[in-house]
């Protein structure tokens, strides 16, 4: 008996490779590529969660948002946040939010 289950996929947008990926080299830098990814009509008005994915020499493979909330806060499922960081095989992530 053959047994079927969904599989959990991640999907890259974008056009540029690996190695022009900028890198994380202080919390400086990785606060600019945070802030290069919000919505600014919404920076001030709804929480969002967003975490960086880095490979194993701190270049960034990509940026997800985890959860948007209200004005109050944004509720973080933990079971997708760490699927999304075992399936993109990222070796360091920095999470972040932002009111």
């Amino acid at each position: 008996m053959k047994t079927k289950v969904n599989e959990i996929s991640i999907k890259y947008q974008g056009n540029f490779k690996l190695k022009e990926a900028p890198i994380i080299s202080s919390s400086r830098s990785a606060a600019e590529i945070f802030f290069e990814a919000w919505n600014k009509d919404k920076i001030g008005l709804q929480e969002c969660f967003k975490i960086i994915l880095l490979n194993n020499a701190n270049k960034v493979k990509g940026i997800f948002e985890v959860s948007s909330g209200g004005i109050t806060g944004t509720l973080v499922d933990l079971r997708i946040l760490f699927a999304v960081i075992l399936k993109s095989l990222s070796t360091a992530v920095i999470c972040t939010f932002l009111k």
